[in-house]
C-alpha cells in the first residue's frame, strides 16, 4: 500500500521526477488489473474519461522508464506517449482552465505539456495521487 504523505512536486525545472510522480502509485500490477477493468466494463460506445486516460498514461509511461533505463526506447514509449497526448487533448478539450485538470504548473496547452507528454503525465498524475 502507498505512503500517504502528500507528494511534495520536484518538477527539476519543469517535471516531476518519475519518483516524485508515481511514489504514491498502487503497483504496477494492480494499475494493469484496474485499467482492464475500467476498459472491459464500459459499455461499448462510452467513452473512457480523464481519470482512466490519466492512469493507463502513467503505466505506460512507468514502462517505458523501466525499458528506457535498459537503454531500450520501442513500442512501450510509444505507447506512453500516445495515451499521453490522449490526456492532453481530453485536458485541452474541456477548456476548463483552473481546476479543469490537477492544476499544475503547465496547463494542457503550454507549449511545453504539447512538447513533453510524458512530462505533462507525471505532473497530473502525481497531483491526482496526492489528492486521492
Amino acid at each position: 500500500m502507498p505512503d500517504t504523505q502528500p507528494v511534495r512536486i520536484e518538477t527539476g525545472g519543469r517535471w516531476p521526477t518519475p519518483e516524485a510522480a508515481y511514489a504514491l502509485a498502487p503497483g504496477i500490477g494492480h494499475e494493469i488489473e484496474w485499467t482492464m477493468r475500467a476498459a472491459v466494463h464500459t459499455p461499448f460506445g462510452v467513452p473512457l474519461g480523464r481519470e482512466f486516460w490519466l492512469r493507463k498514461a502513467a503505466l505506460l509511461d512507468r514502462f517505458a522508464l523501466r525499458d528506457e533505463a535498459s537503454g531500450f526506447t520501442g513500442d512501450a514509449t510509444h505507447a506512453a506517449t500516445e495515451a499521453a497526448r490522449c490526456l492532453l487533448g481530453i485536458d485541452h478539450a474541456a477548456g476548463l482552465g483552473p481546476g479543469g485538470y490537477a492544476n499544475g504548473p503547465y496547463p494542457p496547452d503550454h507549449p511545453d505539456s504539447t512538447h513533453h507528454p510524458r512530462g505533462y503525465i507525471r505532473q497530473e498524475y502525481a497531483l491526482w495521487a496526492s489528492n486521492q
